[in-house]
């Protein structure tokens, strides 16, 4: 089990690092002014809406940037939590999973909804957006799943306290 337990956990930390990333550089150009980004940037995302024909990127439709709205103020410093939490082996890592997991299924029901029902979805567009689902999935189940190892007392936590004089 440890071994699944460390290629979840590998997986997990790989997507957080990808999303503490692409939110803020790539995702967030949806919602905010273009003159906040480096040309490159901008370029970048352009390059990506043509190469992967993602219309959604390139038409902004409210519903999609409502979802890229939640990206960036929840998901986002989910992500980073994520990423550190689990590196760091802390106990909490298992609910920023949770919840970051839950996160993205939720939008990638609406996003696949969209996708497969307009039919102007490329195969190559759906197997960009097809690994979310699936690390949306394995967050979820890091969540649910992994124990927290209880932590070792430390010498400073058995340090006596003052007890009160008696009169």
């Amino acid at each position: 089990m440890g071994l699944v337990s460390g290629l979840v956990d590998a997986a997990v930390v790989l997507f957080s690092g990808v999303l503490a990333v692409a939110v803020p550089l790539i995702d967030a150009q949806v919602c905010l002014p273009e003159w906040l980004y480096p040309a490159p940037l901008v370029e970048l995302k352009r390059w990506y809406g043509e190469t992967y024909g993602d219309y959604l990127m390139a038409e902004k439709p409210h519903f999609f940037t409502g979802l890229v709205w939640v990206e960036i103020a929840f998901l986002w410093p989910l992500s980073l939590a994520n990423f550190y939490g689990i590196l760091a082996r802390r106990p909490w890592a298992s609910t920023t999973s949770l919840m970051a997991g839950v996160s993205i299924a939720t939008s990638m029901a609406a996003i696949m909804a969209e996708l497969l029902g307009s039919g102007r979805a490329s195969d190559q567009l759906l197997r960009m957006y097809a690994p979310f689902g699936a690390f949306a999935l394995l967050a979820i189940l890091r969540g649910l799943f992994s124990r927290a190892k209880p932590r070792r007392p430390t010498a400073a936590s058995h340090v006596p306290t003052a007890r009160k004089k008696r009169a």
